[in-house]
């Protein structure tokens, strides 16, 4: 970010450091701010907004920004003493030259007075702006230049001969000073050779009569000896050697002699040995020339990352050795997922499952295809494979060799690309990407999870890298697979037949669930409900979306280690992830709390909203949907889905029957049309010119104005045209009045008639003369009622009544449920939402072409859901003139354009799932009711069934949605339990390790760098585990209630919190009545309600998301 920007999140990894404030204001009319008697004779003020912006260093040398907003009162003063303008504001040509175009405001910055006149804002501090600074600096730059040369010229006259050595006070030949030393005194030869006996990477300046130029101390003769870390040697080699040390000072030629003194064991201690423990990393162990220092491999991460990883392994305390090493033995564990004996009580497989499934180990599987490895003919030696978190090779490569041809097909409405390319083969190519399992709750990489995918995703290869990293785990899983719809049908056959002997697997006996990650599952249709993290219970609100976020890491890595061989890509990759893990891990401290805090906010808010909707229920009907998804959550594949609404059945056809239907009890009842057109058909056909009219319009605004177009278009109003003056004919002989209007054009007749009508109508019903009232049919002018005798105006002409079918009261139903209902309108708005969600899953590439089609299909759809709303609008108003007022306006409510949106929403422009609140268009009944259930007055009209079935779906989506948050707060809890507990069980395992290798024969040095090693281990789990304690009990003390148990030695002290209010909730208001930390083995059965069981990293949209 250039330090002109105003507003950035201050990333990870920046200081505290205030570089400077800058303020931006605009009034805020506060009544009586300046307008009381005292104000009229002082000074007048206002009251403005303030947006501050600190500025701060990262820690890659950019700048990053927090914005921070507030209130103040200030006096108002003529608009010269706010701000200068741009235009006034000159700086000097030197200053220009610097600055350019650099801006002095942004453009949110713009000049406002608050006053009569406009005028920049104030600043609180200009002198705090970037160029204020350059100004600033300006004139000290000739002082800088000449710091700069004095610096390089020194502060001793070497010139004159005349200046004594520092050392020894000679004044011959005292030419020497050091560049790396604290201090830059001069010395003879022979002391500057002396002072660095025993510091040969040191680079010297030697003066030249007039000049400074770089000397070695090799270049004097210094000859540095190794074997003795500095004293002499008894038995020093003959002949030296140079040496080429790489440091972060730079490259520095050593020349060294050797030791070559008999060690504990009578033998010569080998040269690489002497360099290595010197702190030099040699590049060959024959007769070794060239080394590193480690602190240099440690500034650029490259000391050899196996040996490292063994040595945080643990692996040096091994009396086996290296050679022992397991496989995934050098990678790290989550320490907040579930490990048998090191985190989770014994005995936990027994408790009941209300308690059990805080135990469920939740993984996430996913290929990454831009990992690609290139085929360069490298032939690389990996050292440790199957050690980290890629699967040993050897084993993997047998088995894709013995893989066919993968010929699964899909059944699910979704597009899957990892089907569809399984059996892809990139040409020049080892691998076309990287599959790996990661745990689903914290996205670090599971040991043995990992590996190249030759030919694509095909299913075998991931089934290996899942029962490679869960094999001999007698957990519980719920795996998440973005085709887990297809991918788990006969999962069960190929992990038992199609699998290595050595990982193949029964998993008969298993309890294993699936899920679909939340922004994935949005594009598999209907009938993924049983895949849903939202639905599921028991998976709080796990996110399962980590993963790609990991990717998103990993892609930079993968661009370069692409050009390496198979063995160097797969260490550098495993480099990468162990730091991804261990950054995780430090993590859990303030990640944890943080989402605590949000569930316990979230869970309270939701749980209310719930109760608040179950109040409009009875508790009948609230029974029965609880055990209509108790059903459905014990097996989904029995049960009716009680998440998914019904697709709407009613269609135009359907809607003609209905018309005909009623019109045969007419003239069963002997009511006769006047022709052989009836008022039904009559009124279809009136509709159905109302859409192609606006299909019309529509079509005009989005085609171009070519000729052929233009020329389709006008045949299209041609044809229209004609149909119309037909149907005209036909409205004249079912309401001859409107033709005399329809001549004449003047609408304020025909409103004086209908207004009569009504008045009349109204007194008749009153009297009792006409219970079956006279409805004005006026439907987008399809027709009215005769003029009464005492109307204004001219009578007409003839005055016959309109069809009895038109004034029917059962025609405004028919209306609505015919054109404007609000099924067509959500599965359309369902779809538009669907497309710019299916692009970034299913489209590869950005070029005009492939966005070109999306965006027309997406206009496609958003042209239907207008026109869907625009046939809603124009109905409902035509009922509006027939019957205002009535009981239909409960069902049919006024459409506004922010109604139309989907049912449920986790994208990063819309509300999560967990935080959704559902539309009026999802909740409409589709029946012939015109109001909601208990209406007193429409009852016998009602179908309460369908009503109740909406509303079934959002009930239970409103309970999923408290339940899920809920069950995140037990979870979380759990989970900081396990992180403690796994931290201090690493620490008694590292003290365990000193005595594995606690031999005589060991050396007194070794013994001590092991013993010391894992003190050190132990000691920084330690300190992990106590800053968790720190970091959660004082927000536990704040919720109320006891503390945890296994919290409770670390006596955190209490600390008065003055200036935050104490929030969350009490103990009570949990959703279980599991204590922080009860486990299996403390807890029973009436200490769990069945409150919580009944859900990466992202993005972050709100579901964590």
């Amino acid at each position: 970010m250039s330090a002109g920007s105003k507003r950035s999140a201050q990333p990870q990894g920046g200081t505290s450091k205030k570089q400077h404030v800058s303020f931006k204001m605009r009034e805020i009319k506060v009544p009586g701010a300046n307008t009381t008697a005292a104000d009229s004779a002082s000074e007048k003020t206002t009251m403005v907004e303030t947006t501050s912006y600190q500025v701060y260093d990262l820690a890659d040398g950019r700048l990053g920004m927090r914005q921070e907003d507030g209130r103040v009162s200030v006096p108002q003063a003529a608009p010269s003493d706010w701000t200068r303008s741009r235009e006034d504001e000159t700086f000097p040509p030197e200053v220009a030259a610097i600055v350019g175009e650099y801006p002095v405001d942004t453009p949110e910055a713009e000049e406002h007075y608050i006053g009569p006149q406009a005028s920049r804002k104030p600043r609180a501090r200009p002198e705090l702006r970037a160029a204020a600074k350059v100004q600033q600096w300006l004139p000290l730059r000739e002082e800088f230049l000449d710091e700069l040369l004095r610096y390089y010229g020194g502060e001793y006259p070497v010139e004159s001969q005349e200046v004594e050595c520092a050392e020894c006070g000679t004044t011959e030949s005292v030419i020497f000073r050091c560049a790396d030393c604290a201090t830059r005194r001069l010395h003879c030869q022979a002391c500057i050779l002396k002072k660095h006996s025993h510091l040969p990477l040191h680079s010297l300046e030697k003066w030249h009569s007039k000049h400074w130029e770089k000397t070695a101390l090799r270049d004097l003769g210094l000859v540095f000896q190794l074997g003795h870390d500095g004293t002499p040697c008894a038995n020093p080699s003959e002949k030296t050697r140079r040496v080429v040390i790489g440091d972060v000072t730079g490259i520095h030629e050593v020349q060294v002699k050797f030791c070559e003194c008999l060690d504990e064991d009578d033998t010569f201690t080998h040269q690489w040995v002497q360099l290595l423990r010197h702190g030099w990393f040699p590049a060959t162990t024959n007769r070794p020339a060239t080394a590193f220092t480690f602190r240099m491999l440690n500034a650029f991460q490259e000391l050899n990352w196996h040996l490292t990883a063994l040595k945080r392994a643990g692996r040096c305390h091994d009396p086996k050795g290296a050679k022992a090493t397991r496989e995934g033995e050098l990678g790290l564990d989550c320490p907040a997922c579930p490990h048998p004996g090191k985190n989770i009580p014994e005995g936990w497989e027994s408790a009941p499952k209300e308690i059990r499934w805080i135990y469920t180990l939740f993984l996430m599987i996913d290929a990454n295809f831009r990992a690609k490895l290139k085929d360069h003919g490298f032939e690389d030696y990996e050292l440790g494979s199957g050690w980290s978190y890629y699967v040993e090779y050897t084993k993997y490569k047998a088995h894709l060799s013995n893989m066919g041809v993968q010929n699964d097909t899909s059944s699910c409405s979704a597009e899957h690309k990892a089907i569809q390319n399984a059996n892809l083969r990139r040409e020049g190519y080892i691998a076309s990407g990287v599959g790996a399992v990661l745990c689903a709750r914290h996205a670090m990489v599971r040991k043995t999870a990992a590996g190249h995918l030759p030919n694509g995703e095909k299913y075998l290869i991931m089934d290996y890298l899942l029962f490679s990293t869960i094999l001999g785990l007698a957990l519980m899983l719920l795996i998440s697979y973005d085709i887990a719809c297809q991918w788990h049908k006969k999962l069960a056959r190929r992990a038992r037949d199609d699998l290595p002997p050595h990982i193949a697997t029964d998993i008969s006996e298993k309890e294993i669930r699936y899920a679909i990650p939340k922004k994935h599952i949005r594009v598999h249709g209907p009938k993924h409900s049983r895949f849903s993290l939202n639905f599921l219970r028991w998976v709080g609100r796990t996110y399962a979306e980590g993963i790609e976020a990991h990717w998103a890491h990993m892609n930079p890595v993968a661009l370069s280690a692409k050009e390496m061989g198979p063995g160097m890509h797969r260490e550098h990759m495993n480099d990468h992830w162990g730091a991804w893990n261990w950054q995780k891990t430090i993590g859990f401290a303030s990640y944890l709390v943080m989402l605590l805090r949000e569930a316990d906010t979230m869970y309270a808010k939701q749980s209310a909203a719930h109760e608040s909707l179950s109040a409009t229920f009875s508790a009948e009907n609230i029974e029965k949907w609880k055990t209509e998804i108790e059903v459905w959550q014990e097996d989904p594949t029995k049960a009716e889905d009680p998440y998914e609404e019904q697709r709407a059945t009613a269609t135009l056809k359907s809607a003609r029957l209905s018309i005909a239907e009623e019109e045969a009890k007419e003239m069963a009842a002997g009511t006769l049309p006047p022709h052989d057109v009836t008022p039904g058909v009559f009124l279809q056909v009136g509709l159905e010119i109302e859409e192609q009219q606006r299909a019309i319009r529509t079509r005009d605004k989005n085609l171009s104005s070519t000729d052929n177009n233009l020329a389709a278009t006008q045949e299209k109003r041609n044809t229209l045209k004609s149909r119309i003056e037909t149907w005209q004919g036909l409205q004249d002989l079912h309401m001859p009045i409107v033709q005399q209007f329809r001549h004449t054009g003047d609408p304020a007749a025909l409103a004086a008639v209908l207004e009569s009508a009504q008045a009349r109508q109204a007194a008749e019903a009153a009297a009792g003369a006409n219970t079956a009232s006279q409805i004005p049919a006026r439907v987008s002018g399809l027709g009215t009622s005769p003029a009464p005798a005492s109307a204004t105006g001219p009578p007409p002409t003839a005055t016959p009544r309109s069809s009895p079918s038109l004034h029917a009261p059962e025609t405004p139903p028919i209306l609505l449920d015919t054109t404007p209902a609000p099924a067509p309108q959500r599965e359309d708005t369902r779809k538009a939402e669907d497309v710019p969600l299916w692009l970034p899953f299913n489209v590869s590439g950005t070029g005009q072409r492939t966005i070109g089609k999306v965006r027309t299909l997406f206009s496609k759809f958003q042209d239907k859901v207008r026109r869907a709303a625009d046939r809603y609008r124009a109905a409902r108003a035509a009922l509006e003139s027939l019957n205002k007022g009535g009981d239909w306006e409960v069902r049919f409510k006024v459409l506004r354009d922010a109604d139309l949106r989907g049912p449920g929403r986790e994208g990063d422009t819309g509300t999560s799932e967990g935080r959704f609140e559902v539309s009026w268009i999802w909740l409409v009944p589709r029946g012939p009711a015109m109001a909601q259930p208990d209406s007193s007055d429409a009852d016998a009209d009602l179908d309460p069934t369908e009503f109740l079935e909406n509303m079934k779906v959002e009930w239970a989506r409103s309970q999923a949605r408290a339940e899920r948050w809920g069950e995140e707060r037990v979870l979380l809890l759990e989970e900081m339990r396990r992180v403690v507990e796994f931290f201090e069980w690493k620490a008694l395992w590292w003290r365990a390790q000193v005595r594995r290798r606690a031999k005589a024969s060991e050396s007194p040095a070794l013994q001590r760098g092991l013993s010391s090693y894992a003190e050190y281990q132990a000691s920084v789990y330690e300190r992990m585990a106590s800053h968790c304690a720190h970091t959660w009990v004082p927000y536990f003390r704040q919720r109320g209630g006891d503390l945890p148990a296994w919290c409770a030695h670390f006596n955190v002290p209490e600390k008065k919190d003055k200036g935050r209010k104490r929030g969350g909730s009490s103990r009570g208001s949990m959703p279980s009545t599991v204590r922080a930390g009860t486990s299996a083995s403390t807890a029973v059965p009436g200490e769990v309600s069945s409150d919580s069981g009944s859900e990466s990293s992202d993005d972050s949209s709100g579901d964590q998301d």
